[in-house]
């Protein structure tokens, strides 16, 4: 499901910087603020600052989707949750996710670069992130699902979601190192 939904919002995404001129505006804003400042003043620093810094940035979903799976099934909510309640709240955190990383992080970046610099810019984004942009994007949505996999077990009321995101903490850290493995290919390999 976030694969689809990662795929909606890319195309989402990419028509509406075609087409609407106000959210050209808006991602191109994203885009200065959330990418090109930063690296530039953390290039400067050199590539560990780098790659910290990409790092950190990818990082970011991965640790929210398990931060915020512990908040919604671990603490005891005034007036509780019902079960209905806590699967709705897992399976909204996945669909919004999925959907804004592909409009954000992949649909809207590309169709700037077309408008920008044509078929030429496109491509080489996509051959500058041949190698590193598959590993993140399979990781991150990887931990992304990982609210829609617990709601899917309440429905089913086949496990406690508390012991099955305690089981699952070995994703976590096998993603983080898939990025950080990720973040080393973008910063210090060139292809």
């Amino acid at each position: 499901m976030a694969i689809v939904l990662f795929l909606l919002g890319s195309l989402a995404g990419a028509v509406s910087v075609l087409l609407l001129p106000f959210i050209r505006e808006l991602v191109v804003g994203l885009l200065r603020t959330r990418m090109i400042l930063p690296v530039e003043a953390v290039s400067r620093r050199g590539g560990i600052a780098l790659f910290l810094l990409v790092f950190s940035n990818n990082s970011i979903p991965v640790v929210l989707s398990f931060v915020y799976s512990f908040l919604i099934v671990k603490l005891n909510w005034t007036p509780p949750l019902t079960v209905q309640k806590r699967v709705r709240l897992l399976e909204f955190f996945t669909f919004l996710c999925a959907f804004l990383l592909g409009f954000f992080g992949f649909g809207s970046a590309l169709s700037l670069g077309w408008l920008l610099g044509g078929e030429e810019l496109v491509f080489n984004l996509l051959r500058e992130a041949s190698v590193h942009g598959p590993l993140e994007i399979a990781a991150v949505l990887l931990c992304v699902s990982e609210p829609m996999r617990l709601s899917l077990g309440e429905k089913r009321r086949s496990a406690d979601p508390a012991t099955s995101l305690r089981g699952d903490f070995g994703l976590l850290v096998i993603c983080l190192m898939v990025l950080a493995i990720a973040a080393i290919l973008e910063v210090f390999a060139r292809l």
